[in-house]
């Protein structure tokens, strides 16, 4: 990377605020700025790293630290790819930094033991993001989205969440059962493109 914002500084910023918090929305509102600079970058993700994978999004861990306080990825999305429905379970800020993407938003809602279906995924929201717009996800009620590029062109997203995402164990929904499973979505890289 050049000589702008770099993810050593991302990393100092980062550190100080989970010193002073824990609470997700103070965390995100806090890290909002710094995403905001990571994104005007023009050289955070080298060209090698922009191309989808044929069938899937591409997925690179970017940076972490030793101590996987939080982890900044790079997603690659093709032409007409998609994220199925699915939480994190931790705090998350995702910036569009080329392209453009859209992000159904959804809540999930327990009926009860007896109830069948026990839990209904409801859609919320959608909104298509572009360059320079930053989402926020936490659980538990802003955890839950679907992400998808219908559009004709590479979009990348850059992703910072509270561990290293690649070795968190989510769930993936189905908004027309309600049922859900267990999924971990490993990096496409096993050592960060950036120490």
């Amino acid at each position: 990377m050049s000589d702008g914002y770099t993810l050593r500084q991302l990393n100092s910023e980062i550190d100080d605020i989970l010193a002073v918090s824990s609470d997700h929305r103070t965390i995100i509102d806090a890290a909002r700025p710094l995403l905001e600079k990571l994104l005007k970058q023009p050289d955070l993700i080298p060209e090698a790293y922009r191309k989808p994978h044929p069938h899937k999004y591409a997925q690179y861990l970017l940076y972490k630290p030793d101590n996987e306080a939080f982890s900044v990825i790079a997603f690659i999305w093709g032409p007409k790819q998609t994220a199925p429905v699915h939480d994190h379970l931790v705090w998350g800020l995702v910036g569009l930094y080329e392209g453009a993407v859209q992000e159904k938003r959804y809540r999930r809602i327990d009926h009860g033991k007896g109830a069948e279906p026990r839990f209904e995924v409801r859609e919320l929201s959608e909104v298509t993001a572009r360059k320079g717009d930053i989402s926020f996800v936490y659980p538990p009620d802003y955890d839950i989205h679907g992400v998808s590029n219908p559009f004709d062109e590479v979009a990348i997203t850059v992703h910072i969440y509270g561990t290293d995402i690649g070795k968190q164990v989510r769930n993936i929904h189905d908004p027309e059962t309600g049922q859900m499973r267990d999924v971990i979505t490993r990096h496409d890289n096993d050592i960060p493109l950036y120490s």
